[in-house]
């Protein structure tokens, strides 16, 4: 095996990290999501790995909230994207000199689901009680169940497990 520097120029997008990154079709790697110490993004940006060269698709239906450390697998020709973590900021409403930029965190618990043909976004109808919100967990299929494990909560890191059943499952917009 050998490293080299991939492309870099024009239509590659901005750095990031704690975003997740998926292969489609074995000849395609989808970018989603993460941080680049400043700013959030809930963007989708392709890297054609048989011409080494990236483009962004026009997406539309109901966009995910910008997020890092989500987890995301692929399912078909699906991209299943869960939770993350965003922190908000909120102006303090105060008096006086301490006036400033109060920070809020937001853990993310929605499933968000983008068609890799035609890159539109719908939100996924689940029944039963979810798993509290978190980032920093994986999601992997298991015959016809997504499996998630782990992850840091509001209060904690885990080692729990949820299972979804995919054909109780419905896409929803």
């Amino acid at each position: 095996m050998t490293w080299y520097q991939g492309p870099s120029g024009a239509g590659a997008p901005p750095s990031r990290f704690n975003h997740s990154a998926n292969i489609v079709g074995g000849t395609k790697m989808y970018i989603f999501g993460g941080w680049d110490g400043k700013n959030y993004f809930n963007d989708v940006y392709i890297l054609d790995l048989e011409i080494m060269a990236w483009k962004r698709p026009e997406c539309s239906g109901p966009m995910p909230t910008a997020r890092q450390g989500h987890a995301s697998i692929l399912i078909g020709n699906n991209l299943v994207v869960h939770g993350g973590f965003k922190l908000r900021e909120a102006e303090l409403k105060s008096c006086g000199l301490n006036q400033g930029t109060h920070l809020t965190s937001s853990f993310l618990d929605d499933i968000r689901v983008l068609d890799t043909d035609t890159f539109v976004w719908s939100r996924l109808r689940i029944s039963g009680l979810p798993p509290e919100a978190r980032y920093g967990h994986s999601l992997n299929i298991s015959g016809s169940d997504i499996i998630m494990f782990g992850g840091w909560t509001k209060n904690s890191g885990n080692r729990d497990k949820h299972v979804l059943k995919k054909e109780q499952c419905e896409y929803f917009q």
